[in-house]
């Protein structure tokens, strides 16, 4: 466990848990149930954004991409921001 946590590993298997996850909200939202997709997917690439800059300087990758990844975060995380700031609670 220590390996995966330290390679890096462990955040590629959990962005690839959550890409499986967003297929299946994607598949009940198809069905008539379920969440909006718009109401999860930023949330969701926020946090996979986030992982994916921990595996790129696990893995050794230079800053650069990190720096994007952390940006492409922060952009996601502003979009739920905004499209959850005039909705009703």
């Amino acid at each position: 466990m220590a390996y995966l946590i330290g390679s890096g590993g462990i955040a590629i298997l959990i962005i690839l848990l959550t890409f499986f996850e967003a297929a299946g909200l994607f598949w009940l939202r198809r069905s008539g149930r379920g969440v909006a997709v718009r109401a999860f997917l930023p949330n969701l690439l926020a946090g996979d954004f986030l992982l994916l800059a921990w595996a790129l300087s696990a893995f050794g990758y230079g800053w650069h991409l990190s720096a994007c990844a952390l940006l492409a975060a922060l952009l996601s995380h502003l979009t739920d921001l905004a499209l959850r700031w005039n909705s009703p609670c």
